[in-house]
Protein backbone atom coordinates (compact mmCIF):
# COMPACT_ATOMS: atom_id res chain seq x y z
CA UNK A 1 0.00 0.00 0.00
CA UNK A 2 1.20 3.51 -0.80
CA UNK A 3 -0.04 6.49 1.15
CA UNK A 4 0.53 8.55 -1.98
CA UNK A 5 -2.71 6.92 -3.21
CA UNK A 6 -5.26 9.66 -4.11
CA UNK A 7 -7.47 8.57 -1.22
CA UNK A 8 -4.63 9.42 1.16
CA UNK A 9 -4.20 13.04 0.19
CA UNK A 10 -4.13 15.38 3.21
CA UNK A 11 -7.34 15.41 5.18
CA UNK A 12 -7.83 19.14 4.62
CA UNK A 13 -7.93 18.43 0.88
CA UNK A 14 -10.39 15.59 1.36
CA UNK A 15 -12.66 17.92 3.32
CA UNK A 16 -13.29 19.75 0.06
CA UNK A 17 -15.05 16.63 -1.24
CA UNK A 18 -18.30 15.70 0.52
CA UNK A 19 -18.13 12.16 -0.84
CA UNK A 20 -14.90 11.62 1.14
CA UNK A 21 -16.68 12.44 4.38
CA UNK A 22 -19.40 9.96 3.49
CA UNK A 23 -16.82 7.18 3.69
CA UNK A 24 -16.39 7.91 7.39
CA UNK A 25 -19.95 6.76 8.01
CA UNK A 26 -19.98 3.94 5.45
CA UNK A 27 -18.45 0.50 6.11
CA UNK A 28 -15.58 -0.26 3.77
CA UNK A 29 -15.20 -3.42 1.76
CA UNK A 30 -13.40 -6.31 3.51
CA UNK A 31 -9.89 -5.40 4.63
CA UNK A 32 -7.36 -5.62 1.83
CA UNK A 33 -3.91 -4.02 1.50
CA UNK A 34 -5.22 -1.69 -1.22
CA UNK A 35 -7.70 -0.17 1.25
CA UNK A 36 -4.98 0.82 3.75
CA UNK A 37 -4.63 4.37 2.34
CA UNK A 38 -8.38 4.88 2.51
CA UNK A 39 -8.53 3.72 6.14
CA UNK A 40 -5.68 6.13 6.93
CA UNK A 41 -7.41 9.00 5.12
CA UNK A 42 -10.64 8.31 7.02
CA UNK A 43 -8.61 8.36 10.24
CA UNK A 44 -7.30 11.79 9.22
CA UNK A 45 -10.85 13.09 8.81
CA UNK A 46 -11.98 11.60 12.11
CA UNK A 47 -8.99 13.18 13.84
CA UNK A 48 -9.97 16.60 12.49
CA UNK A 49 -13.54 16.22 13.74
CA UNK A 50 -12.33 15.04 17.17
CA UNK A 51 -13.72 11.51 16.83
CA UNK A 52 -10.62 10.00 18.36
CA UNK A 53 -11.91 6.50 19.15
CA UNK A 54 -13.00 6.08 15.55
CA UNK A 55 -9.75 7.56 14.25
CA UNK A 56 -7.71 5.09 16.27
CA UNK A 57 -9.76 2.21 14.87
CA UNK A 58 -9.24 3.44 11.31
CA UNK A 59 -5.50 3.85 11.81
CA UNK A 60 -5.18 0.44 13.50
CA UNK A 61 -6.83 -1.14 10.47
CA UNK A 62 -4.48 0.73 8.14
CA UNK A 63 -1.48 -0.31 10.26
CA UNK A 64 -2.47 -3.97 10.08
CA UNK A 65 -2.42 -3.73 6.28
CA UNK A 66 0.86 -1.81 5.97
CA UNK A 67 4.63 -2.33 6.19
CA UNK A 68 7.82 -0.26 6.09
CA UNK A 69 7.58 3.49 5.63
CA UNK A 70 3.81 3.34 5.14
CA UNK A 71 3.42 1.54 8.47
CA UNK A 72 5.74 4.10 10.08
CA UNK A 73 3.51 6.97 8.93
CA UNK A 74 0.39 5.24 10.27
CA UNK A 75 2.08 4.49 13.61
CA UNK A 76 3.09 8.15 13.73
CA UNK A 77 -0.56 9.15 13.25
CA UNK A 78 -1.62 6.75 16.02
CA UNK A 79 0.92 8.38 18.32
CA UNK A 80 -0.42 11.83 17.43
CA UNK A 81 -4.01 10.88 18.33
CA UNK A 82 -2.97 9.39 21.67
CA UNK A 83 -0.98 12.55 22.28
CA UNK A 84 -4.05 14.69 21.63
CA UNK A 85 -5.87 12.62 24.26
CA UNK A 86 -3.06 12.96 26.81
CA UNK A 87 -2.22 9.25 26.67
CA UNK A 88 1.51 9.81 26.87
CA UNK A 89 2.77 6.24 27.20
CA UNK A 90 0.61 5.00 24.32
CA UNK A 91 1.74 7.91 22.17
CA UNK A 92 5.40 7.19 22.87
CA UNK A 93 4.92 3.47 22.17
CA UNK A 94 3.50 4.26 18.72
CA UNK A 95 6.29 6.73 17.99
CA UNK A 96 8.77 4.00 18.96
CA UNK A 97 6.96 1.55 16.65
CA UNK A 98 7.19 4.11 13.85
CA UNK A 99 10.95 4.46 14.36
CA UNK A 100 11.31 0.68 14.35
CA UNK A 101 9.35 0.39 11.11
CA UNK A 102 11.59 3.01 9.49
CA UNK A 103 14.76 1.06 10.29
CA UNK A 104 18.22 2.51 10.82
CA UNK A 105 18.63 4.92 7.90
CA UNK A 106 17.92 8.53 8.85
CA UNK A 107 15.14 10.13 6.83
CA UNK A 108 12.82 13.15 6.91
CA UNK A 109 10.26 10.96 8.68
CA UNK A 110 12.81 10.35 11.46
CA UNK A 111 13.14 14.12 11.88
CA UNK A 112 9.37 14.61 12.07
CA UNK A 113 9.06 11.85 14.66
CA UNK A 114 11.74 13.42 16.84
CA UNK A 115 9.97 16.79 16.61
CA UNK A 116 6.72 15.22 17.80
CA UNK A 117 8.53 13.26 20.52
CA UNK A 118 9.92 16.61 21.67
CA UNK A 119 6.44 18.10 22.02
CA UNK A 120 5.23 14.96 23.78
CA UNK A 121 8.07 15.22 26.30
CA UNK A 122 7.40 18.94 26.74
CA UNK A 123 3.73 18.35 27.56
CA UNK A 124 4.86 15.93 30.28
CA UNK A 125 7.29 18.43 31.77
CA UNK A 126 10.38 16.51 30.60
CA UNK A 127 12.39 19.55 29.55
CA UNK A 128 15.76 17.88 29.02
CA UNK A 129 14.33 15.11 26.82
CA UNK A 130 12.23 17.65 24.91
CA UNK A 131 15.31 19.73 24.14
CA UNK A 132 17.37 16.71 23.06
CA UNK A 133 14.61 15.45 20.75
CA UNK A 134 14.07 18.90 19.21
CA UNK A 135 17.76 19.42 18.47
CA UNK A 136 17.96 15.90 17.01
CA UNK A 137 14.96 16.72 14.82
CA UNK A 138 16.69 19.86 13.52
CA UNK A 139 19.92 17.98 12.88
CA UNK A 140 18.15 15.27 10.88
CA UNK A 141 16.01 17.79 9.00
CA UNK A 142 19.07 19.80 7.99
CA UNK A 143 20.89 16.63 6.89
CA UNK A 144 17.89 15.63 4.78
CA UNK A 145 17.41 19.21 3.53
CA UNK A 146 13.68 18.61 3.92
CA UNK A 147 11.53 21.71 4.34
CA UNK A 148 8.59 19.92 5.94
CA UNK A 149 10.83 18.43 8.61
CA UNK A 150 12.52 21.79 9.18
CA UNK A 151 9.10 23.37 9.77
CA UNK A 152 8.41 20.96 12.63
CA UNK A 153 11.91 21.11 14.12
CA UNK A 154 11.94 24.92 14.26
CA UNK A 155 8.38 24.88 15.64
CA UNK A 156 9.38 22.54 18.48
CA UNK A 157 12.49 24.58 19.30
CA UNK A 158 10.38 27.75 19.25
CA UNK A 159 7.86 26.31 21.71
CA UNK A 160 10.62 25.26 24.09
CA UNK A 161 12.35 28.65 23.89
CA UNK A 162 9.05 30.46 24.49
CA UNK A 163 8.30 28.39 27.58
CA UNK A 164 11.69 29.18 29.11
CA UNK A 165 11.07 32.89 28.37
CA UNK A 166 13.82 33.13 25.74
CA UNK A 167 11.51 35.12 23.52
CA UNK A 168 14.09 36.30 20.98
CA UNK A 169 15.08 32.71 20.21
CA UNK A 170 11.43 31.65 20.21
CA UNK A 171 10.58 34.33 17.68
CA UNK A 172 13.54 33.39 15.47
CA UNK A 173 12.58 29.69 15.35
CA UNK A 174 8.85 30.29 14.97
CA UNK A 175 9.23 32.89 12.22
CA UNK A 176 11.50 30.43 10.38
CA UNK A 177 8.91 27.68 10.83
CA UNK A 178 6.15 29.98 9.57
CA UNK A 179 8.11 31.09 6.50
CA UNK A 180 8.79 27.49 5.53
CA UNK A 181 5.16 26.46 6.15
CA UNK A 182 3.99 29.30 3.89
CA UNK A 183 6.45 28.27 1.17
CA UNK A 184 5.05 24.73 1.33
CA UNK A 185 1.44 25.96 1.43
CA UNK A 186 0.96 23.73 4.49
CA UNK A 187 -2.04 25.11 6.44
CA UNK A 188 -1.63 22.79 9.43
CA UNK A 189 2.00 23.79 9.95
CA UNK A 190 1.15 27.45 9.36
CA UNK A 191 -1.56 27.35 12.04
CA UNK A 192 0.86 25.80 14.53
CA UNK A 193 3.58 28.38 13.89
CA UNK A 194 1.20 31.36 13.98
CA UNK A 195 -0.43 30.16 17.20
CA UNK A 196 2.90 29.51 18.90
CA UNK A 197 4.24 32.89 17.75
CA UNK A 198 1.12 34.55 19.18
CA UNK A 199 1.71 32.82 22.52
CA UNK A 200 5.36 33.90 22.55
CA UNK A 201 4.47 37.52 21.77
CA UNK A 202 1.78 37.42 24.44
CA UNK A 203 4.36 36.27 26.99
CA UNK A 204 6.52 39.21 25.94
CA UNK A 205 3.72 41.72 26.43
CA UNK A 206 3.11 42.39 22.72
CA UNK A 207 -0.58 41.74 23.21
CA UNK A 208 -2.12 43.50 20.21
CA UNK A 209 0.21 41.79 17.73
CA UNK A 210 -0.41 38.49 19.51
CA UNK A 211 -4.18 38.96 19.19
CA UNK A 212 -3.87 39.61 15.45
CA UNK A 213 -1.83 36.45 14.99
CA UNK A 214 -4.22 34.36 17.10
CA UNK A 215 -7.16 35.62 15.03
CA UNK A 216 -5.30 34.63 11.87
CA UNK A 217 -4.55 31.17 13.26
CA UNK A 218 -8.19 30.72 14.29
CA UNK A 219 -9.51 31.65 10.84
CA UNK A 220 -7.09 29.21 9.22
CA UNK A 221 -8.06 26.46 11.67
CA UNK A 222 -11.78 26.94 11.04
CA UNK A 223 -11.03 26.59 7.32
CA UNK A 224 -9.01 23.42 7.95
CA UNK A 225 -11.74 21.93 10.15
CA UNK A 226 -9.59 20.79 13.11
CA UNK A 227 -12.11 21.11 15.93
CA UNK A 228 -9.80 20.37 18.87
CA UNK A 229 -7.24 22.96 17.82
CA UNK A 230 -10.02 25.40 16.97
CA UNK A 231 -11.18 25.14 20.58
CA UNK A 232 -7.62 25.68 21.82
CA UNK A 233 -7.27 28.78 19.64
CA UNK A 234 -10.54 30.23 20.94
CA UNK A 235 -9.19 29.65 24.45
CA UNK A 236 -5.81 31.24 23.67
CA UNK A 237 -7.52 34.21 22.05
CA UNK A 238 -9.79 34.59 25.08
CA UNK A 239 -6.72 34.82 27.33
CA UNK A 240 -5.07 37.43 25.09
CA UNK A 241 -8.24 39.52 24.84
CA UNK A 242 -8.64 39.37 28.63
CA UNK A 243 -5.06 40.63 29.02
CA UNK A 244 -5.94 43.49 26.65
CA UNK A 245 -8.95 44.44 28.78
CA UNK A 246 -11.43 43.34 26.12
CA UNK A 247 -13.48 41.22 28.52
CA UNK A 248 -16.70 40.92 26.49
CA UNK A 249 -14.86 39.59 23.43
CA UNK A 250 -12.79 37.35 25.70
CA UNK A 251 -15.88 35.77 27.20
CA UNK A 252 -17.37 35.16 23.76
CA UNK A 253 -14.30 33.19 22.66
CA UNK A 254 -14.17 31.35 25.97
CA UNK A 255 -17.76 30.16 25.50
CA UNK A 256 -16.90 28.96 21.98
CA UNK A 257 -13.88 27.09 23.35
CA UNK A 258 -15.88 25.35 26.08
CA UNK A 259 -18.62 24.30 23.65
CA UNK A 260 -16.14 22.74 21.21
CA UNK A 261 -13.95 21.13 23.88
CA UNK A 262 -17.07 19.41 25.19
CA UNK A 263 -17.63 17.79 21.78
CA UNK A 264 -14.12 16.36 21.48
CA UNK A 265 -13.09 12.83 22.37
CA UNK A 266 -15.21 10.18 24.01
CA UNK A 267 -18.69 11.30 24.97
CA UNK A 268 -19.29 11.27 28.72
CA UNK A 269 -15.64 10.55 29.56
CA UNK A 270 -13.52 12.97 31.58
CA UNK A 271 -10.41 13.68 29.50
CA UNK A 272 -8.78 16.73 31.09
CA UNK A 273 -5.78 16.77 28.75
CA UNK A 274 -8.11 17.52 25.84
CA UNK A 275 -9.00 20.79 27.59
CA UNK A 276 -5.36 21.68 28.29
CA UNK A 277 -4.18 21.98 24.68
CA UNK A 278 -2.55 25.37 24.06
CA UNK A 279 0.39 24.74 21.69
CA UNK A 280 1.41 22.07 19.22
Amino acid sequence: ADLAHPAAEPAHALLAHPEALAHVRTPLAPAHPDTAPLHAAIGDLQTLTGEYEQALASYETAAALSTGEVLARVEHKLGDVHGRRGEWELAESHYAAALEALGQADSPEHARLYADRSLLAHRQGQDQAASEFAHRALELAEEADDARSLVQAHNALGILASNREDLDEARRHLERSLALAESLDDPEARIAAVNNLALALGRGGEIEEAIELAETALALCVSLGDRHREAALHNNLADLLHAAGRSEESMSHLKEAVAIFAEIGEEGALQPEIWKLTEW
